[in-house]
């Protein structure tokens, strides 16, 4: 029977790696911070292109503006395009509305 010992790799391979660079992770969380946005400062379109662009996540209260604002803006369309409909009968100058011939029916004369 082998050992297990004698099978496995010597560990002096391990002791010639470069020690790894301390100053990297705390770099990183420098990078995020420096490239933060502030998102209250923006306006509604600048914001909902960095949202869509994935620039940044989008906070709560950056979402609300932006559902605030479309919906402003639907009911001023709103209003503008609201339109008076004519009634069917006839009467008010809507279409008239003819029932199907029937073949073999005579005519009302």
């Amino acid at each position: 029977m082998v050992s297990k010992a004698s099978t496995q790799a010597p560990h002096a391979a391990n002791d010639t790696l470069p020690p790894a660079p301390e100053a990297a992770p705390e770099a990183a969380p420098a990078a995020a911070a420096a490239t933060a946005v502030d998102q209250d400062s923006l306006d509604v379109k600048a914001l909902a292109k960095g949202v869509l662009a994935r620039d940044f996540r989008p906070k709560v209260s950056t979402v609300r503006r932006l559902a605030e604002a479309v919906l402003a803006k639907s009911a001023e369309t709103g209003k503008k395009k609201k339109k008076k409909k004519a009634s069917a009968s006839g009467k008010s100058g809507g279409k008239k509305r003819k029932l199907a011939r029937i073949p073999g029916q005579k005519d009302k004369k």
